[in-house]
């Protein structure tokens, strides 16, 4: 029998033992990365149609975000390979007390059979840990309605060579890939959509601009000078997206 090249994604959130659940469910409050979480909702809150609209999330995991778009009043259903996963994203949604329209599903985002039901599918730090993108890409698209669009925002180039993927993939035998924004979208032309865009991740606006750098400053001369700097990274950063940075495809 042929090893299962997805048994690391099927098996991570069983792996990762209660406390793993636990500090996952709890995103993004929970975690060392809050702020660029908390950057991703913004930029989709302000991206995304007012609600009533309908969203897939595409490796949902234990569901955190998919339930945050919900309470906003979106109808959202959540896609993972990881049974564990499911399971409790489903006690996270119960645990609620609003009343909100939010689903979740144990299946491989690569074979997903939903037909032209979203006006949005998202993948957020999920593309990557793809056995097979372009499939991804191509499910996702047969999901959106005409003119819905997909979103993505994934690590560029150089993630797969970090200290913390190597140990992901040695640990727990998951994918770990570089996905650029600049291989999305040549994948994303060759399945059919229309129109991409490419941009700065949301984050690195945000860390470029909003400094704990500025707190270090001793003089007013020196405070202007490290906002002229944040500001020159900022504005360079939103040039640079082809290897980095976020990506909308629209069907």
């Amino acid at each position: 029998m042929q090893p299962d090249p997805k048994q690391g994604e099927r098996e991570y959130f069983a792996r990762i033992g209660i406390e793993g659940l636990a500090h996952s469910a709890a995103k993004p409050f929970s975690d060392d990365h809050c702020a660029q979480y908390l950057a991703v909702m913004t930029a989709l809150f302000a991206l995304l149609e007012s609600p009533p609209r309908r969203i897939v999330e595409f490796g949902c995991g234990v569901g955190w975000l998919s339930l945050y778009l919900a309470r906003r009043g979106y109808d959202v259903l959540g896609v993972d390979i990881s049974t564990d996963a499911i399971v409790q994203a489903r006690a996270s949604r119960d645990a609620l007390t609003e009343n909100i329209r939010a689903d979740f599903i144990a299946a491989d985002y690569e074979e997903f059979s939903g037909a032209e039901n979203f006006d949005y599918a998202i993948f957020h730090d999920a593309l990557h840990h793809a056995e097979d993108e372009r499939a991804a890409l191509a499910c996702a698209f047969r999901a959106l309605k005409p003119g819905g669009a997909v979103i993505t925002f994934e690590p560029g180039t150089g993630h797969h060579d970090s200290a913390t993927s190597q140990h992901a993939i040695r640990e727990f035998g998951v994918h770990e890939k570089d996905m650029p924004p600049k291989h999305i979208i040549r994948l994303a032309r060759e399945i059919g959509f229309k129109r991409w865009l490419s941009l700065p991740h949301p984050h690195d606006i945000n860390r470029a601009l909003y400094r704990r750098a500025y707190h270090q400053a001793v003089t007013p001369s020196e405070l202007v000078g490290r906002r002229w700097l944040s500001v020159f990274r900022g504005f360079r950063r939103m040039f640079r997206t082809r290897d980095q940075g976020m990506v909308i495809l629209w069907k």
